[in-house]
């Protein structure tokens, strides 16, 4: 088992994801939120759903796809607990 191979896929994968949430976050709830608030959902504005709901939701989903990842990442180098 190459413990190192294992934690360098594994930051990358969390990189990959932070940044993901981060560009999802400030991209489209910040600085987009004044074009996104000409759209309504059950009528709340987007932008404003976004900047406070969307991010969370969000983050819970990054969390379940690093779970999946993890899981074939133990798998490929033979990790259990």
């Amino acid at each position: 088992m190459n413990k190192e191979q294992y934690w360098k896929e594994n930051v990358i994968l969390i990189v990959k994801l932070l940044l993901t949430w981060f560009i999802f976050t400030f991209g489209l709830s910040t600085f987009a939120a004044n074009f996104l608030n000409n759209f309504e959902f059950f009528g709340v504005k987007i932008g404003f759903f976004l900047a406070n709901q969307g991010s969370i939701l969000f983050f819970i989903l990054i969390i379940y796809i690093y779970i999946k990842k993890i899981s074939k990442l133990d798998k490929k180098y033979s990790i259990s607990e």
